[in-house]
């Protein structure tokens, strides 16, 4: 690459990727890169020359995002047997709108497992604390959410977590996210039935598809 930086671990994560699918890297070079106040990389647009095993050339430009986890909780209330899916609301800068999502978030580290990290999203979110193992894959595959210009792919993952009254009604319109990191999220407890018609992020309705089809009703 032609930079006096380290390459940042997403950008080498995405070359791997590429040389595994067995085309050829030509030439990188870094459009611009935009790292977080700590320092971190965050994103980065490369101006690239990519060759598939037939010499095909690739598209020239792709936007480096990495990868990132989609936790889809589903509440059980022990005494009443009720079931509300845990769910969070936070206006987007993509469209300006309240979006109706399940917690997620951004794999930021090389060494991070993708469990380690949606136990740690699903706390910072929502509040509700899990360990790794209560987790469910829910697809055996990170899934790429727009691979015609973004490296970006989601782990999904599931769980079912039984709580008391107290404790399932305690998450129904809960504050939470990191003021600093420009988050603002409100928590909701929803049926499929009503999260539907409210859902417009395309990862929150695979979510549910995949819960689904991993815990069938």
């Amino acid at each position: 690459m032609s930079s006096s930086k380290p390459v940042p671990f997403k950008v080498r994560h995405w070359l791997r990727s590429v040389t595994t699918s067995g085309c050829s890297v030509r030439n990188v070079s870094t459009l611009q890169q935009i790292d977080k106040r700590d320092g971190t990389h965050l994103f980065s647009l490369l101006h690239v020359n990519v060759a598939d095993p037939q010499g095909h050339r690739l598209p020239h430009i792709v936007f480096i995002r990495g990868h990132a986890v989609v936790i889809v909780p589903l509440l059980i209330n022990r005494e009443t047997n009720e079931k509300r899916f845990l769910m969070v609301e936070q206006r987007r800068i993509g469209n300006g709108s309240v979006s109706l999502e399940f917690p997620a978030g951004m794999i930021d580290c090389e060494n991070d497992l993708p469990q380690d990290v949606a136990v740690k999203e699903l706390r910072e979110e929502s509040g509700l604390i899990i360990t790794p193992d209560q987790l469910i894959p829910l697809c055996d595959r990170p899934l790429f959410s727009s691979a015609g210009g973004s490296d970006e792919s989601i782990w999904f993952f599931g769980c079912r977590i039984e709580l008391s009254s107290t404790e399932f009604l305690s998450f129904n319109e809960r504050i939470c996210g990191n003021p600093d990191e420009h988050e603002h999220i409100t928590v909701t407890l929803l049926t499929k039935e009503e999260a539907l018609p409210r859902i417009t992020s395309l990862q929150a309705l695979l979510g549910l598809f995949l819960f689904e089809e991993k815990y069938p009703q």
